[in-house]
């Protein structure tokens, strides 16, 4: 990859590979900027765009997101964190739920998600963690017990 990198740079008069993003999804990043004159923007953002997310918070007075497992990787701009930084654009209190949650998922509140909270209600299995029904009522679970407090 780096040979190829060189021989970009040098026939395109650009050298693209410590852009941000460059690097993600098998060089797809890299090749965009290099070859397509593209421009890289963040997925989150542009979901968040589209269904229009913005509007929303301007009256909004706390917001619930969450994923699958919250952990660092989260707080480096997957989809929670997206919406956590465009919430407190407005003042509004981010919560986020995970099946799971790593030590070092505390680098979320440093991204904007002001509390966070596993879902899982006991000792399980994968699989039995990942059953829709079950995965449903230990949301429903850990939400009622979060919302008692405010």
């Amino acid at each position: 990859m780096s040979h190829f990198a060189d021989v970009t740079a040098m026939t395109l008069k650009k050298d693209c590979r410590d852009a941000a993003g460059a690097g993600a999804a098998g060089g797809l990043g890299f090749a965009f900027l290099s070859y397509l004159n593209g421009e890289l923007t963040p997925g989150i953002d542009l979901v968040l765009d589209a269904v229009g997310l913005e509007e929303t918070l301007a009256d909004a007075d706390i917001v619930v997101t969450g994923e699958g497992r919250l952990d660092a990787q989260t707080a480096m701009g997957k989809a929670p964190v997206g919406i956590a930084r465009l919430a407190k654009r407005y003042g509004v209190k981010v919560i986020a739920f995970a099946g799971s949650v790593t030590p070092d998922a505390r680098a979320c509140n440093k991204a904007g998600i002001d509390a966070y909270f596993p879902i899982l209600r006991n000792i399980c299995t994968l699989e039995d963690a990942m059953n829709p029904e079950q995965a449903r009522r230990n949301l429903a679970d850990t939400a009622e017990q979060v919302f008692r407090l405010l």
